[in-house]
């Protein structure tokens, strides 16, 4: 159990890192992000290895801004003689926002995702696009509402497949609570259309500088998912602790 927990938080460092990082978007028309690597090996009676890698960019102007995130997570085990993959995620996307107002914006959207042994997905593919307003909009505080429609393709393990359009309806807010600590959440939800079940996907993060540009991160990640391979659950609870680098 102690193992496993190491693990879990070893592996999971770069999934706190980028959501903190996104409090830190500026204007300026210059590129922003952050990268982590971790990892963990253990050897003996049992043999494991973890490892992780993030990586996540935006370039913000007064007009709109470019997001672009990847995400790793590789495990495996070896326990009396048999090798099990424990993670495989890989995950791709960017975002690109234009405001059309002050107070409203267009957002489009695209990600790829495989998570075999998490969740079942061999591959899942999607396009979104929709429009949001700025409910709060402060150098310490932004609450944004959005909403929009979009496609998705999922690939699941057990040979079964979803696909179809799917709307989506969500909220999102930064937080800079001091000089050096930052609170950014948000949460999306996909009502069941179709073939498509529904989901909602949350996700929080708390960053404190600590020296220069190394942060203190805690992050709490959440995904539900109505329809999934027969064993296992619909719903993902991940919370992580670590350390990351922003430039």
């Amino acid at each position: 159990m102690f193992r496993t927990a190491l693990t879990m938080a070893a592996a999971a460092v770069a999934l706190a890192t980028p959501l903190a990082a996104r409090s830190q978007d500026k204007p300026d028309g210059q590129w922003h992000g952050n990268a982590s690597l971790g990892g963990t090996l253990s050897s003996g009676n049992n043999d494991s290895l973890t490892l992780s890698l993030n990586a996540s960019t935006s370039r913000a102007t007064t007009e709109d801004k470019i997001s672009l995130y990847g995400v790793g997570n590789y495990g495996r085990s070896k326990v009396g003689g048999v090798k099990t993959t424990t993670a495989d995620l890989l995950r791709l996307g960017g975002r690109y926002d234009f405001n059309l107002s002050q107070d409203w914006f267009s957002f489009g959207a695209a990600e790829g995702e495989t998570d075999k042994a998490g969740a079942g997905v061999r591959d899942r593919y999607s396009l979104n696009g929709g429009v949001g307003y700025h409910v709060l909009h402060s150098d310490q505080h932004t609450v944004d509402l959005f909403a929009g429609a979009g496609y998705t393709d999922t690939h699941f393990t057990d040979g079964t497949s979803d696909k179809g359009a799917q709307a989506l309806f969500g909220e999102e807010s930064k937080h800079k609570l001091s000089d050096t600590t930052t609170l950014n959440q948000r949460l999306t939800y996909y009502p069941k259309s179709g073939d498509l079940g529904t989901r909602v996907n949350f996700d929080a993060g708390l960053a404190t500088q600590i020296s220069g540009s190394w942060t203190l991160n805690t992050g709490l990640s959440s995904r539900y998912n109505s329809e999934v391979p027969a064993g296992l659950k619909k719903t993902e609870n991940l919370l992580t602790v670590g350390f990351g680098y922003k430039f």
